[in-house]
């Protein structure tokens, strides 16, 4: 007969007794913990209004022999006190802890490990409880240190009950900007599927800006093709549905070997309008140029017909332009922001110092040909806060010579990235592709480079960029694949959940 040993369970560890004393006492009594182990205070303009509002957490302090107190927990309280020179402050005084000063560090931590701040999620979630509860704008700004318009846009975001509920399925640190975004599709289930799968892979930013994006463009097109219609104009909505002997106007010419100019087509009675080969514009074509008295400028066969590539490599194109001008839109944001900032870590002075010089040494048109077009120009006026372009010449040489020293080293960054820039736009998007219509090697090469230098100052490289890093090609279709595969897996996830 075999026996078994039961574990007893252990008795719980009472906690032991301090006793506190509450005072207030005057702020030049309060001094610093001389080994504080909060490197950075991190004292933001938020903070400082929340506490010029209302202190609603004393400082926690211990007695010192000459009358004064040391301050264990409260240095960001105690230094925003400082700077609007408040006569007291209200502590909590532990005697115990005078003669102790091992127990003083073992504080100044386990006061940091007791107090998790809130989510932006959860902070957005009671803005809102507050305001169904009377609380207006003016005053949730004044007692949390949140601009009113911050405020309106949590309460907003605590308000859209689907957003809530995705943004709580993930492990992601939503910003408020982010959940602002993810809010806009709160009547969408398979989008904020969607944008909850992005958020896991760190492209939220760059699948938000693609799905603008497409209903941007699917509006204007709607838009336009009600203008023609109105118009009396053939409309033909696909190019599938187009006549074989359909063909471009832009590939007409009279017999005499004149260009055929869209405006001057009109009248012609094949004249019809139908989506371009990128399925991102209405182009004018010709249903038939032989009947309407037209030549066309090649005889061969794919000039002569609507020259229709292979589908699935069209796909793959439209697929990658779409995916290519977000990336660029997104990566463009971050570098306003970037370049606007204060200050720039040790680190990162380095590297763009380093980037900037070698690539003025190398000399090639990539890194200083497009300074002075007007694409690059346009994003250095921006990252300048210079509104009139036509005092640009004469604004940046002043705005440098007033610089600080220390920040020199960014004005040549910022000259090398916007001819960078010039040469990765997407008005044509084609430096994400490795075909003919792609750029050389060598230019592909030097963006991915460039690319990967953005990638290590922080910017969150999306997948088309990383291939054109890695130097090899990009497949859209594969990659939204992808995204509806894991979306489907999301969305049967939740339900499966709900039904348990």
């Amino acid at each position: 007969m075999s026996t078994e040993t039961v574990e007893q369970p252990t008795a719980t560890e009472q906690p032991t007794a301090i006793t506190f004393r509450s005072e207030d006492v005057p702020l030049s009594q309060l001094i610093s913990h001389p080994g504080n182990v909060r490197e950075d205070l991190k004292i933001t303009d938020r903070f400082r209004r929340s506490i010029r509002k209302r202190l609603r957490t004393p400082l926690l302090v211990t007695p010192m022999p000459d009358g004064n107190y040391k301050v264990i927990d409260g240095h960001r309280r105690l230094l925003v006190m400082i700077e609007d020179k408040w006569p007291t402050a209200p502590v909590v005084i532990d005697d115990d802890r005078a003669e102790d000063e091992a127990g003083q560090f073992l504080d100044m931590v386990t006061t940091a490990e007791q107090r998790e701040g809130l989510t932006t999620r959860e902070k957005a979630a009671a803005l809102f409880s507050a305001a169904e509860l009377g609380a207006d704008a003016k005053r949730m700004a004044a007692e949390t240190g949140w601009t009113q318009k911050d405020v309106k846009t949590a309460v907003k975001v605590g308000g859209a009950t689907k957003t809530a509920e995705v943004a709580k399925s993930v492990d992601y640190e939503w910003t408020l900007d982010e959940l602002s975004d993810l809010a806009e599709f709160e009547g969408e289930p398979e989008v904020l599927a969607e944008l909850a799968t992005a958020a896991k892979e760190g492209t939220f930013k760059w699948a938000v800006r693609r799905i603008r994006n497409e209903r941007e463009e699917a509006a204007k097109l709607a838009k336009e093709r009600e203008e023609l219609m109105a118009a009396g104009i053939t409309v033909i909505d696909s190019r599938e549905n187009l006549p074989e002997k359909a063909t471009p106007v832009d590939k007409l010419r009279t017999h005499d070997g004149k260009r055929i100019k869209d405006e001057e087509h009109t009248q012609c009675k094949g004249h019809a309008m139908a989506p371009g080969q990128y399925d991102n514009d209405w182009t004018a074509y010709c249903l038939n140029p032989a009947l309407n008295d037209h030549t066309v400028y090649s005889y061969s066969a794919s000039s002569s017909t609507t020259g229709k590539p292979d589908k699935a490599v069209l796909k793959r194109t439209i697929q990658g332009n779409k995916h290519y001008k977000a990336a660029t839109q997104v990566r463009r944001e971050w570098l306003k922001q970037w370049m606007t900032r204060k200050t720039f870590p040790k680190d990162a002075q380095v590297i763009m110092g380093r980037f900037a010089a070698e690539s003025a040494l190398r000399g090639d048109d990539l890194a200083t040909g497009g300074i002075t077009h007007e694409d690059g120009s346009r994003l250095l006026r921006d990252w300048l806060g210079i509104a009139d372009a036509s005092r640009a010449g004469t604004m940046m040489p002043d705005i440098v010579a007033q610089a600080d020293a220390r920040r020199l080293f960014l004005f040549p960054f910022m000259a090398v990235v916007a001819s960078y820039e010039k040469a990765t736009g997407h008005k044509d998007n084609r430096a994400w592709r490795t075909d003919s219509q792609g750029p050389s090697e060598y230019t592909r090469k030097r963006l991915g480079a460039y690319l990967a230098v953005l990638a290590s100052l922080g910017h969150q490289v999306t997948p088309i960029e990383q291939a054109i890093i890695d130097g090899v090609s990009y497949d859209g279709t594969e990659h939204a694949a992808k995204v509806a595969t894991e979306t489907a897996q999301e969305s049967g996830q939740d339900q499966l959940t709900d039904e348990q």
